[in-house]
Formats: C-alpha cells, sequence, structure tokens
C-alpha cells in the first residue's frame, strides 16, 4: 500500500504532502491523496490547484523510472528506497482585518475575512489594528466581540462586516427667535371655542383681543452655541453657533426699561404678530354693524362682536376681526380679515348683469368658515375652512381650502372662479351638478400687463409735458440772474417727471420676473377629487375636464400643463 504523508517543514505555513509508492501495494491515485487532506488536521488549508495532480506525476514518474533499471542485482534493489515525491499541495492563510474610514471621519467599519487554516483575529489584534488605522474613539465593544465571535465560524474567503466605531456629531446651535408673550387675535378667531350647542363663545373670543398698556408682548430668545462632538480619529468637531435674531420696537410697542430684550405695549389695543415684533393697534370694539351703527371707518383695527348685516360697509387700516358672518356686506382691511364663521351674498342684477353682493378686499389674509356669492381679493393669502361656492376669488398668494391643522386639504371649491399668483390646495374642485368652475394661473400675467398699461398711459401724459417744461426751461436761461429761484423750480420739476417716468416703467419690468416664477413654482393639488366642468388655464393653455379625476396634481412642465394623479 502506498504512504502519504502530511507535514509541515520547520513549522511553516506550506503544507507539504509526500507521496511513497510501496512494491506490491496498490497503485496511489488522486482520490486517495484527496482523502489524506480531507481527513488531515490540514483540511481547512488552502490548497494549491493541480498541486495534487503534479504530484501524482511525479510519483508515477519515479515509479516507471525504477522498473526501467534492470541492471541492478538483487541486493542494490533491496537496499534503494521506495519511489516517492514531495511537493507542497496547500498553504496556511491568516484571517485579515480591514479597516475603512467615512469621508468624514465619523464611523469606522472592519471587514474581517476568514482565512485557511491561518490565525484567526483576537478582540486585542483588532484593537491594535484600529490604533494603526488612528481609530482611538468611540469604538463600540459589543460590535468589536460579536464581530470577531462570529468571523470565527466563517469558512474561509467568507467575510463580516461591522460599524465598529462611530463619532459623536456636534449638535448645532439653535437660531434666536421672539417669544411671543400675547396671543394673536387673528390666529384665535380661526379657532374660537365651541360650545356644548355649537355656538361661539364670544367672550372667550373677547378675552384675547385687548393688551393693556404695559403688558409684556414678545421677547428675544438668543441662540445657543451648540455642542462641540468628536469623530473616531479623535479630533473636535466644532458646533455651528445658532443665527442672532433681533427684535424691534413697532407701532404701540417698545422695549421694557427693565429687560432691553423685551417689547412691550406703550398703549391700550389689539396686538399684531409681526416677524420681529408685535405691534398694538388702536381698537375699535362694536356688537355689530348694522342700520343702528351706519358704515364704519376706522383708522386701526376693528373687532366685530356678532355680524356685518346686509347692505353694510365696514373699512379700517389695519386687522379686521368678525365673530359672527358677513351677510351682502362690502370690507375692506389695510391688514387681514378673519371671520369666525362665514361670508354670504347673493347674485344681484346691476346694469343687466350680475353681480356678487359680498365684496372683501385686504391687503394681509382673509379666513373664514365659507364664502358663498361674494368676490374676495386678497394681497398674501386665503384660507376658507369648508367651502367656497358661487364666488369669484383673486388672490397674489396661496389658496387654502380646509381644515388649518391638517397637512391636505380636505374643503370644496365649485361654481367659482379663483385667479390665484400662488399655490392652490382644496379637497374637491367641481362640482357633480356640473356648476362651471374655473382656475387661471395668469395673475402675475395680467397684473403686469395692467401696470405696463398704466405706465404707458402715465409716461404718454409726461412725455406732452416736457415740451412745454423745456420751452420754459430756455426760457428761464435767458432771462436774468433773479430768476434762477424760477429756474431751480423748473429743473426741479423737470428730475421729478422723469423719474416717474422712469419708476413707472421699472414697476411693470420688475413684475415680470414674477411671472417666470410663478410658472416654475406653480401647483394645484385637488387632495380627493376633480370634477368633470373644471377648467384650468396656465399661460396660453387650457384644459378642461371632461371626467371625473382622483386626487390630481397640476404642474406647468415644458411649456404646457401636466396633469397626474397623486396617492394620498
Amino acid at each position: 500500500m502506498c504512504d502519504i504523508t502530511l507535514s509541515l517543514p520547520n513549522e511553516d505555513k506550506d503544507l507539504l504532502m509526500t507521496v511513497t509508492q510501496v512494491e506490491g501495494q496498490p497503485k496511489v491515485n488522486l482520490k486517495k491523496m484527496q482523502k489524506a487532506f480531507k481527513s488531515s488536521p490540514y483540511s481547512t488549508f488552502l490548497l494549491i490547484e493541480d498541486s495534487m495532480e503534479s504530484l501524482l506525476t511525479e510519483v508515477n514518474k519515479a515509479k516507471t523510472d525504477e522498473n526501467d533499471d534492470k541492471s541492478e542485482d538483487d541486493e542494490t534493489k533491496e537496499k534503494k528506497e521506495a519511489p516517492s515525491a514531495s511537493a507542497i499541495i496547500a498553504n496556511a492563510i491568516d484571517s485579515t482585518v480591514t479597516v475603512s474610514l467615512s469621508p468624514d471621519n465619523m464611523s469606522a467599519t472592519i471587514e474581517i475575512k476568514a482565512g485557511y487554516g491561518g490565525l484567526q483575529p483576537k478582540e486585542s489584534s483588532v484593537l491594535d489594528i484600529l490604533k494603526e488605522n488612528n481609530v482611538i474613539k468611540g469604538i463600540i465593544k459589543d460590535n468589536l466581540v460579536n464581530t470577531v465571535q462570529q468571523s470565527i465560524r466563517l469558512k474561509g474567503g467568507k467575510s463580516i462586516s461591522a460599524e465598529i466605531a462611530l463619532g459623536n456629531k456636534s449638535v448645532n446651535g439653535k437660531n434666536g427667535y421672539i417669544k411671543y408673550l400675547v396671543a394673536d387675535p387673528i390666529e384665535r378667531v380661526l379657532r374660537p371655542k365651541l360650545l356644548e350647542n355649537g355656538n361661539v363663545d364670544m367672550h372667550e373670543l373677547g378675552d384675547l383681543v385687548h393688551v393693556k398698556k404695559g403688558k409684556p408682548l414678545a421677547k428675544l430668545i438668543p441662540p445657543t452655541a451648540g455642542i462641540a462632538g468628536f469623530n473616531v480619529l479623535g479630533d473636535i468637531v466644532e458646533a455651528t453657533p445658532g443665527e442672532p435674531y433681533s427684535i424691534k420696537e413697532a407701532e404701540g410697542s417698545s422695549f421694557s426699561n427693565e429687560h432691553n430684550n423685551m417689547i412691550i405695549a406703550n398703549t391700550d389695543g389689539m396686538p399684531k404678530h409681526l416677524d420681529d415684533s408685535v405691534a398694538v393697534h388702536k381698537l375699535l370694539e362694536i356688537e355689530n354693524i348694522d342700520v343702528s351703527s351706519g358704515n364704519i371707518r376706522f383708522d386701526g383695527s376693528v373687532f366685530v362682536k356678532g355680524n356685518v348685516c346686509e347692505g353694510m360697509e365696514l373699512s379700517a387700516s389695519e386687522d379686521i376681526i368678525i365673530g359672527g358672518i358677513v351677510e351682502s356686506a362690502m370690507i375692506v382691511a389695510g391688514g387681514n380679515i378673519a371671520i369666525t364663521q362665514g361670508i354670504i351674498g347673493k347674485k344681484v342684477a346691476e346694469d343687466n348683469k350680475y353681480r356678487n353682493s359680498s365684496i372683501l378686499q385686504a391687503k394681509g389674509n382673509i379666513n373664514a368658515q365659507f364664502v358663498q356669492y361674494a368676490d374676495i381679493f386678497a394681497k398674501n393669502n386665503i384660507n376658507i375652512i369648508q367651502y367656497i361656492s358661487h364666488s369669484q376669488v383673486i388672490i397674489q398668494g396661496n389658496l387654502w381650502v380646509g381644515k388649518i391643522e391638517d397637512d391636505k386639504a380636505d374643503g370644496k371649491v365649485f361654481g367659482s372662479l379663483v385667479q390665484s399668483g400662488g399655490l392652490i390646495h382644496v379637497g374637491t374642485l367641481g362640482s357633480t351638478s356640473g356648476a362651471k368652475t374655473k382656475v387661471d394661473f395668469n395673475y402675475w400675467a395680467n397684473h403686469v400687463e395692467e401696470l405696463r398699461i398704466k405706465a404707458d398711459e402715465e409716461s404718454i401724459k409726461i412725455m406732452r409735458r416736457l415740451p412745454k417744461i423745456y420751452k420754459l426751461l430756455s426760457s428761464a436761461n435767458t432771462q436774468a440772474d433773479d430768476k434762477t429761484p424760477q429756474k431751480d423750480r423748473i429743473i426741479k420739476a423737470l428730475k421729478q417727471h422723469l423719474i416717474l417716468l422712469g419708476t413707472l416703467n421699472q414697476a411693470w419690468l420688475e413684475k415680470q420676473e414674477n411671472i417666470s416664477e410663478h410658472l416654475a413654482k406653480l401647483e394645484l393639488l385637488a387632495y380627493k377629487a376633480i370634477r368633470s366642468g373644471v377648467d384650468v388655464s396656465v399661460s396660453s393653455k387650457n384644459f378642461a375636464f371632461k371626467r371625473d379625476y382622483e386626487a390630481t396634481k397640476i404642474q406647468w412642465l415644458e411649456n404646457d400643463i401636466n396633469i397626474e394623479s397623486i396617492v394620498i
């Protein structure tokens, strides 16, 4: 029988296989050699490709050479050793540990690749390797232990990786801000306290409208410095301090003598939150506006506890708050208009045409529960909680129809015209009754055209005056020196006309940029449906909905109206 031995010469990592062919025994073959390797303590070594085949060839060659030598006598053959051959057939390969760092050095990952019968990693050796790679902080001990233990059970060539160290991110400082110490009545009126019978508690609303002189209104909260962190290399990661904010005095408010970061009311009135202050406006408080009160025009804010009745007019230079309803009335505000209930109108025949009997105009926002048969105009935003019906809405900003506290609008707009310079978010657009609903996104285009026409008209007037001014100036230049004051007045008038001419043209040219900006950001979201009978106009394009659509988004893409469904 053949003799197969495996050994590690000089405790090397190379596995030596020696095969000796014994006379009279079965020949060695590859299967016997493979079995000897697999059953040995070295079976996990990495086998060298074709090494056994080459060794077998050498063994067979040695045997053939022995048979070919016939000249030897018997005594010599007995002394000669049996033919054998040796070769390195496998190697012991140690496991390897590789450390990689994130680009910001905030984390380190190790990869352990299992070896073939070589040395296995230990926790201490992995720690040494981490140190060699300068990873000295934030080491996750549990991950290290678990990864090393799992790597021992891996088959040769397989690998395992894990995050082994994690830095501590810096915490940026918080920006400074204004902490308002009084409620804004406009916000409060949108969420009035409801009684069990569904009516609005106007006394509760009234408590929040007034502030007395000396009342703290807001204070400035300074920014924080933040908390520094560190990376896995042990470097400090500095925090970015927060940005400072500023607080200013406003109408009806001033800095406190005791606290230079706090403003207080310097008059009685109604507070109004501003971005960097709180204003206190003169306040007119009235139960109802009807024939007994007459029309109201007030320089300040107006709080109507009840209703604005049919045929009445109300105007204020600041905010208007109405606790009840507006019925076929005209409301004009230099600030916001907030109505706890709603706006009710009707169609009125006038000069063989029909118009809506309720009209509201605000330089700020308009907020109400519902709108029907009304024309409403707002410079900022319009927020209607329930619905807009058979009305005209022209708005420079955004339109939201639905519950204010919800992420998705759920209100309705139908039988109405909406012209918007901003975004439109509704629940359902249009109605099943087929009442026509039109959405026009050409607010800025129309506004710019109006400004341009106005500028052209004024420019013509000014140009007609210029020859007369130049003639007067020429005449003054030929007069005696005592006419100098007159000449100065003429030159001043000329400059004023030229400045006005430039201002008019600049006004509409600057607004032209709003057109392209609006088209790029344009968005109509109907979170529930768009009904048949809705028309949408953008620039020179128009899309008429001939069937009902489920939740839909409308945008302006590639110079066309883009309509796509949305998942709610």
